[in-house]
């Protein structure tokens, strides 16, 4: 473990000195990369509790059991543990989960191009929103597109950008509506399409740190719980098309989107 992700880690336990967490805080706003080791170490953090609590539900083995049984009360252990069990479990999860940045927990979290998810966090949150309101009919939207100019209003103000809803009726996508989402902590506005098929497509945008406006977005592409993304910075704003793994002409949609939007 790298000394960045010792401090990150004590940053997140609330183990670090005033200074130290705003020198960490600084950090983070500047250094991608950085932003995105805390967003691993957080995901980490929430699949080992998981584990921790199958671990918690599943029966005491038997031999392990018979053991207990057998000991006198009172008798102190034969060896003194020198640290807690629920210490060695997490680390022997932390091994699982961060040795070689390889297996279960890393394969949803790489693109195709094989680089870790820069934004993990809040696509994460996206993904496991839309993987429950992709599959709805009548309630698939809080809003519905009848009240555009509401919506534009609505979300607008509450996430804190200014945005206009794009026309993607060329890719035969139909506007169906908006609603509000939480990710990382912000919230989010969610326009929804549908396809002819019923295949659900959905352009999310949060505020993000004001910056100089691109000549062209720097358009990343990325796939997180078996949905396919593609994402890019506004100039105060970011931006993500999420829709089903394998769906064509994402990229093709998220470059009309960010025209438009």
């Amino acid at each position: 473990m790298t000394d960045l992700s010792m401090k990150l880690s004590a940053y997140l336990d609330g183990e670090l000195e005033a200074a130290d967490a705003e020198m960490i805080e600084a950090l983070l706003e500047s250094d991608p990369a950085a932003q995105a080791e805390l967003d691993a170490l957080m995901a980490a953090d929430e699949m080992a509790q998981e584990q921790f609590d199958v671990l918690l539900s599943d029966p005491v083995p038997l031999a392990l059991a018979q053991k207990i049984k057998s000991s006198p009360v009172g008798m102190a252990p034969a060896r003194p543990a020198s640290r807690p069990v629920w210490g060695a479990v997490a680390a022997g999860l932390a091994l699982f989960i961060f040795g070689g940045m390889g297996g279960y927990f890393v394969k949803d979290q790489i693109s195709p191009s094989g680089t870790v998810v820069a934004n993990a966090g809040w696509l994460s949150d996206i993904a496991d929103y839309h993987a429950i309101y992709s599959t709805q009919q009548r309630h698939l939207v809080e809003v519905s597109a009848a009240e555009s100019d509401h919506i534009v209003n609505w979300l607008g103000a509450t996430v804190g950008v200014d945005f206009s809803i794009p026309d993607l009726t060329e890719f035969g996508l139909s506007f169906e509506g908006g609603r509000l989402l939480v990710a990382g902590g912000k919230p989010v506005a969610q326009l929804m399409y549908r396809d002819a098929d019923g295949a659900v497509i959905a352009l999310c945008l949060q505020s993000g740190e004001s910056g100089a406006a691109e000549a062209a977005p720097d358009f990343k592409q990325q796939t997180l719980k078996g949905f396919d993304f593609v994402s890019w910075n506004g100039t105060n704003a970011k931006y993500v098309v999420i829709g089903p793994g394998g769906k064509s002409g994402l990229m093709d949609i998220a470059a009309l989107s960010a025209r438009e939007v």
